[in-house]
């Protein structure tokens, strides 16, 4: 699977990492195995390292990802991402995300993993 997680249970993180090449189907599957993960949905909070891989889906596509899996497992619950990104098109992808997420999730975008961490575990959900 080209997108994996671990709970990092002493700082209350997720962290999670996109490698190769990712699809919408992908991403849908992933959300759809971390988002009955009771100790991911105890603690909402990810580190989502994009650096390493290749995004092959749309804005669309992302959006309906979102709706259709994100938005009916969160049930109303919060949660804060902070996305690393190393490229343009992460970038992009990533502010499609944060505007498309908006109803649910507070992110951010960075291209420095220590200031993604720090600004992760110093706010709260």
């Amino acid at each position: 699977m080209p997108i994996t997680y671990s709970i990092d249970r002493q700082n209350g993180v997720i962290r999670e990492v996109w490698t190769g090449k990712v699809s919408a189907t992908d991403l849908a599957a992933f959300w759809k195995h971390l988002l009955v993960d009771p100790d991911a949905l105890a603690i909402r909070r990810t580190l989502v390292d994009l650096r390493n891989c290749d995004i092959a889906f749309s804005g669309e596509e992302l959006l309906d990802v979102i709706t259709t899996v994100a938005v009916p497992r969160l049930k109303g619950k919060n949660w804060r991402s902070a996305l690393l990104v190393g490229e343009p098109v992460q970038f992009g992808v990533s502010r499609q995300y944060q505007s498309f997420a908006e109803i649910y999730s507070k992110d951010a975008i960075f291209d420095n993993e220590d200031a993604a961490f720090k600004w992760l575990i110093q706010e709260g959900l």
